[in-house]
């Protein structure tokens, strides 16, 4: 009877153990709204607007601003239960304060739920469905970096350059790196994808200068190498293709 009295208490002890373990896995895998979400507005004229919503959370606080005609504004009242996320957005139209309620359910880079607001003294809501990039939209939105490209020089030599770009809003840093030598980026900037830096090199004790102009597309960087060697400008095509790490 003792026996097993004491594998009957084993058991539920291992099971309640099990269960804390799961339950720390779940809150490990807690959800999380930090991110830019963006839907559409249609107005009362019919015009389609868009809205873009910020949300950042530190720890159980939730914050974030919103878009507006003018100006962002701050949510108000945000939580965030589980799935489950709910905010206010005061604004002011004409000399008037009016409230907006947001509630809705996170389910990965979605956000489905419900605007409640009064017009005319009566209760209304809308449909609510807000988006943000999954993780590899935004790694293919990046230039984050290596990438590889290769050209032939004048004199017939066929060199490939690798560029490791790291990109900080609209700044771009890095290095170029062409056989052993590796030389930092300058003037590095990246605006709707269009990018351009410059790199300053040495070859035969004299320094030059070579600006690259570019489009970024997912994996590849297209554009042009204007380099000014001896007193003579020359212009090179590159393709660049991003490297798997």
């Amino acid at each position: 009877m003792k026996s097993r009295l004491l594998v009957l208490t084993r058991t539920l002890f291992l099971s309640c153990v099990s269960l804390l373990a799961l339950v720390a896995t779940a809150d490990d895998k807690k959800v999380d709204p930090t991110g830019t979400w963006t839907w559409t507005v249609t107005t009362q004229n019919g015009e389609a607007r868009e809205t873009t919503l910020k949300l950042k959370l530190d720890g159980d606080k939730l914050t974030g601003m919103i878009s507006g005609r003018n100006a962002e504004t701050a949510i108000q009242e945000a939580t965030l239960k589980g799935d489950a996320i709910s905010f206010q957005v005061v604004r002011e139209r004409d000399g008037n304060k009016f409230t907006q309620n947001y509630a809705g359910t996170l389910s990965g880079d979605s956000i489905k739920g419900k605007i409640g607001f009064s017009r005319d003294g009566e209760a209304r809501s809308r449909e609510w469905v807000a988006k943000r990039p999954s993780a590899s939209v935004k790694a293919a939105a990046s230039v984050n970096g290596k990438w590889k490209y290769s050209f032939t020089t004048g004199g017939g030599q066929t060199i490939e350059p690798v560029l490791e770009l790291k990109q900080d809003g609209e700044k771009l840093t890095g290095t170029v790196k062409v056989n052993d030598r590796e030389s930092a980026i300058s003037d590095g900037k990246i605006i709707a994808g269009e990018i351009s830096f410059k790199v300053l090199r040495e070859r035969d004790g004299q320094t030059f200068t070579s600006k690259y102009q570019g489009k970024h597309e997912g994996e590849m960087i297209k554009g042009k190498i204007n380099s000014n060697f001896g007193g003579t400008d020359r212009t090179y095509d590159f393709d660049a293709k991003r490297l798997k790490e």
